[in-house]
């Protein structure tokens, strides 16, 4: 079948196969975060091609949305975007050290390293963090002195970087809140950074048109680590790797992959354009660099 559990690599067609394989992860987590990284990645399931040409219509919105139902048994909601950890000891032991993986870590920690080289901004600026999670890119940019906005969906994960920056006597402000915040807000920052976020955003298209509202001029935007890629089969939809399955079947995630071209697109119809800087060393070293365009700076309100 296509989910056999020989060593071919399975693409998997119904859910049953998909409730299969959760129960390997089930295994293979008990087992290290190694293994069931590795499990990730033996499965995977086939994009559904037959789309609505237009990828910024509501249609095409609506079938992958769909599709996200079919995987996850119920519509998307952002009270799904739950994380589940104690606070006290996350704070002494956060992701990725918990994984006790040198492969994990040092990935992780060259990702940050080449993040901060490539945000390159001036001592003092201002950054508006969405989706800082665990809060180790958060934390190194606070020591370094930048004042950091931390905006977090998931209140453990405001209530941890409170804490972790409590504890190095850090001055992080920590906002509960989502990505409509840059509609909300009347502040502007230097610089906002996504670090493995950005792919969580249901409503990506309006988060991007927000975002000239919350950049001071002459700022930039940082999408790093994200699911942007030519090698995505569309323009853009629900990722349907291992591990995204996993994350949205099993617990509820919006996990979006974009292609490059459509990406740079998108961004260049709200008056940003894109540098890329890539890190070979670690899986997550692609960063885009946002800047105002000339049409963006003709249409820029201060």
């Amino acid at each position: 079948s296509p989910a056999s559990k020989g060593g071919d690599f399975r693409h998997v067609s119904s859910l049953s196969e998909l409730d299969e394989i959760m129960l390997e992860l089930d295994a293979a987590a008990a087992i290290s975060d190694d293994e069931l990284r590795r499990v990730f990645t033996t499965f995977a399931m086939k994009f559904p091609l037959d789309l609505p040409k237009d990828p910024y219509s509501d249609a095409y919105a609506d079938r992958q949305f769909e599709l996200y139902k079919y995987l996850h048994g119920k519509p998307y909601d952002t009270s799904n975007e739950v994380s589940v950890f104690d606070t006290q000891a996350a704070a002494d032991r956060p992701f990725p050290f918990y994984t006790e993986s040198p492969k994990t870590v040092g990935n992780h920690l060259i990702a940050i390293g080449h993040l901060i080289r490539t945000l390159n901004l001036p001592p003092k600026s201002s950054i508006l963090e969405f989706g800082p999670g665990w809060g180790n890119t958060t934390v190194w940019l606070a020591r370094m002195g930048y004042k950091v906005t931390a905006v977090d969906i998931e209140k453990r994960f405001v209530d941890l970087i409170a804490e972790r920056g409590r504890r190095k006597k850090l001055n992080i402000e920590v906002i509960h809140g989502d990505f409509q915040l840059v509609h909300q807000v009347r502040r502007k920052w230097d610089a906002v950074l996504f670090f493995e976020c950005f792919h969580h955003c249901a409503d990506h298209r309006s988060l991007i048109a927000g975002l000239e509202k919350v950049v001071l001029p002459g700022g930039k935007i940082i999408f790093a680590a994200e699911p942007i890629t030519d090698d995505f089969p569309i323009p853009w939809g629900f990722r349907l790797d291992g591990e995204s399955l996993w994350a949205i079947r099993r617990l509820g995630w919006c996990e979006l992959g974009f292609q490059e071209s459509y990406f740079r697109d998108l961004m260049a119809g709200n008056g940003w354009m894109l540098n890329k800087h890539v890190c070979p060393e670690t899986p997550w070293g692609v960063v885009f660099v946002a800047t105002r365009s000339a049409r963006g700076q003709d249409n820029l309100v201060v």
